[in-house]
């Protein structure tokens, strides 16, 4: 069957079909186009607020980083701080020794400088053994620095004990408190002169001006005889009353005892017990001879004198065997290998010698009970022995302040 031929209409109406779907196909296109440029516009801004919130966090990270180290500086400044403190610590003892229920016993006062440096030694055992008492109040009571200061006025003194016949001269006054002053670092007898309250005064401000200092661990007061104290001491009992302890000797007022404060009678044996009437500025019934100016400017200058000379030692002819001082290539100070046979350093741990007597020089401290008898000067394998003995005991100094620098220093620093 033959094919009929298609009419023209059909072609043109079949093309506008065409046509129209191609106007379609591009609107399609062109309404995506219009929709992607509108997600990519909106993308861009979320992509540059999201910079810029990254470029503000991360300025702000930087700054936290900042603030932290310098939070981590402040933080070891704070400790190297707490540490000085630590090390600075320090136990006050305060004392009116212009006071009869203060004045010394006579068994050292007549000694002189010998009888000073003993009554320094009882006194400062009596303050560690009262420290060991309060327990876990005070850290390390056999180590802890203890400042003394004893006021009073010199000549005055030294005259009440010539008159009471306690001392033979005013000299003897003079050296004992000499021997006293020497015998510690940080024990000081401060001659205030005549003055009715002079001494009063200067233990009142003294008082004032530590017992705020957190340094300050416990003060000791030796002034339990006056009146004039008092008002004072209720003020500081509100605040400090845990960190006073008040020494009792002879008769205490009622109004001393009634403030509230620990107190201890341990020191009363120190003092003497047949007081004298209180230091008088001016002689008695004439029977007192009045101290010229020259004499009692001479007594003063005893003190300032004797109490800044170094007291004379003999050194030991072999303690050059002490130095010289070994150290590390960072500075740090250790101690020279010695070889010591076990035999005898026995036998020197057992002889119990004194070692500053044997090591490095005269021993002067009275109360030492150590043997200082043997004959000197060591032979060179004993004083290494007992050198190895002397080192059982760390260094003072250098727990204290970190180095010593001092060539005679016969105890331990560390090993090489």
């Amino acid at each position: 069957m033959d094919s009929q031929p298609v009419p023209e209409m059909d072609y043109r109406t079949r093309f506008k079909g065409f046509l129209a779907l191609e106007e379609q196909r591009t609107k399609l296109v062109e309404e995506i186009l219009a929709k992607l440029d509108a997600v990519t516009a909106r993308l861009d801004t979320v992509a540059n607020e999201s910079a810029r919130e990254a470029s503000i966090l991360k300025a702000d990270l930087e700054s936290e980083k900042e603030a932290r180290r310098a939070w981590q500086d402040k933080s070891a400044t704070l400790r190297d701080r707490l540490s000085s403190m630590e090390q600075a610590r320090f136990v006050l003892v305060l004392i009116d020794a212009d006071a009869d229920n203060y004045l010394f016993h006579e068994k050292y006062l007549s000694r002189g400088l010998v009888g000073g440096q003993a009554a320094a030694d009882q006194f400062m055992e009596k303050v560690r053994e009262y420290l060991s008492s309060l327990g876990s109040a005070i850290d390390d009571p056999k180590t802890v620095p203890v400042m003394v200061k004893a006021y009073a006025n010199l000549s005055g003194l030294a005259q009440a004990c010539v008159r009471d016949r306690k001392l033979s001269s005013v000299g003897d006054m003079a050296q004992f408190w000499i021997g006293f002053t020497r015998r510690y670092p940080l024990v000081d007898f401060v001659d205030v002169g005549s003055g009715k309250e002079e001494a009063d005064n200067k233990l009142r401000k003294v008082l004032d001006f530590h017992i705020g200092n957190p340094q300050c661990e416990h003060t000791l007061l030796a002034c339990c005889h006056d009146a004039s104290y008092v008002p004072d001491l209720r003020h500081h009992a509100a605040q400090s009353s845990e960190r006073i302890t008040l020494l009792f000797a002879g008769h205490v007022r009622s109004d001393m005892s009634a403030l509230g404060f620990r107190a201890t009678r341990l020191f009363e044996p120190l003092f003497s017990q047949n007081n004298s009437p209180r230091v008088s500025q001016v002689p008695m019934n004439g029977r007192v001879r009045q101290l010229s100016g020259s004499t009692i400017q001479q007594t003063l200058d005893i003190i300032t004198a004797e109490a800044s000379a170094p007291t004379q030692e003999k050194p030991v002819s072999n303690c050059g065997r002490l130095r010289p001082i070994f150290r590390t290539a960072a500075g740090k100070r250790i101690d020279k290998v010695l070889g010591v046979e076990k035999r005898l350093l026995q036998e020197m741990r057992e002889r119990n010698l004194c070692s500053w007597h044997y090591l490095r020089s005269d021993c002067q401290k009275s109360s030492c009970e150590r043997d200082h008898s043997y004959p000197r000067p060591l032979s060179p394998e004993q004083y290494d022995a007992q050198w190895l003995v002397a080192r059982q005991g760390a260094c003072y100094t250098l727990r204290k302040r970190g180095d010593c620098d001092d060539d005679q220093c016969m105890y331990a620093h560390g090993v090489p």
